[in-house]
């Protein structure tokens, strides 16, 4: 469901940065509307009527699922690199080899930022079904507990 930004101002916003997505959540008297950007370019924007939503909190944490996959292709691409440049191959390939290393070096940054774990609110809906979920990453994350309790406490007035 991609709905237009509202016009009106926002009660307050939070920013949360991961890897994978950069998200804005806008806080109105009866909705938060959710933009998100992906890092390989998918956008999408959600309404989320607080009415909808059940005032109780659950707090997780998780590990983002990119860090085993950076340790995995940063490890594959390090042994390429190793493998491949010893004599015995073509010119060619050896001289391909050297790709492994700026390759295993981004898998590794990208693992070195999945590698903490993140703590996120979920807030479900009334029905049980999945609600709205924040997570404590980014510019904002000294605002997350008062975004998250403002929040609560527009969800219990709606």
């Amino acid at each position: 469901m991609t709905m237009p930004p509202s016009a009106e101002t926002p009660i307050a916003t939070y920013t949360e940065r991961l890897p994978q997505v950069r998200r804005v959540f806008r806080l109105y008297p009866d909705r938060v509307e959710v933009a998100a950007r992906w890092t390989f370019g998918r956008r999408f924007q959600i309404v989320v009527k607080l009415g909808d939503l059940s005032g109780q909190i659950n707090r997780f944490t998780v590990k983002n699922r990119w860090f085993p996959k950076g340790v995995m292709v940063g490890s594959i691409a390090v042994a390429f690199a190793l493998v491949l440049s010893r004599s015995g191959y073509p010119e060619l390939v050896r001289r391909a080899a050297v790709l492994g290393w700026p390759v295993a070096g981004v898998a590794f940054v990208v693992a070195l930022l999945s590698l903490p774990r993140r703590q996120f609110v979920h807030f479900p809906r009334a029905n049980g079904k999945p609600g709205l979920d924040i997570c404590k990453a980014g510019p904002d994350q000294a605002r997350f507990e008062a975004f998250v309790m403002e929040v609560r406490q527009r969800i219990t007035r709606s």
